[in-house]
C-alpha cells in the first residue's frame, strides 16, 4: 500500500486517470502549452527512481494550468484535475 492512501492505489489510479482525460481535452481545445506543462511532469514522474513520491510534480503542474485562468476547462473539469492534483499531492514515497 501506498503510503498516504486509505484505499490503496485506487484513487491513484483514478487521479491519474483524470489527469489523462483532462490532457486530452486540453489537447483537443487547442490548449497545447497547458497540456504539455502537465504532460511533461507526468512523464518527468514516470521515469524518476523515486516514484510515487514525485507525484506532487504533477500536482504543481495542474496548479499552475488552473492558476493561469487560461484554460478551457469548465468548473467541474477543474473541480476534477484539483481532485487529482490532492490525491497526487497525498502520496509519499514509501
Amino acid at each position: 500500500m501506498l503510503v498516504g492512501m486509505v484505499d490503496g492505489a485506487r484513487p491513484l489510479d483514478e487521479a491519474l486517470s483524470t489527469v489523462q482525460r483532462m490532457l486530452d481535452r486540453l489537447t483537443q481545445r487547442g490548449q497545447h502549452d497547458a497540456a504539455f506543462e502537465i504532460a511533461r511532469a507526468q512523464f518527468s514522474a514516470s521515469l524518476r527512481a523515486s516514484w510515487p513520491g514525485n507525484l506532487a510534480s504533477i500536482a504543481k503542474a495542474i496548479d499552475a494550468a488552473i492558476a493561469d485562468g487560461k484554460l478551457d476547462l469548465d468548473e467541474h473539469e477543474k473541480a476534477e484535475l484539483q481532485r487529482a492534483a490532492e490525491v497526487l499531492r497525498s502520496v509519499t514515497h514509501p
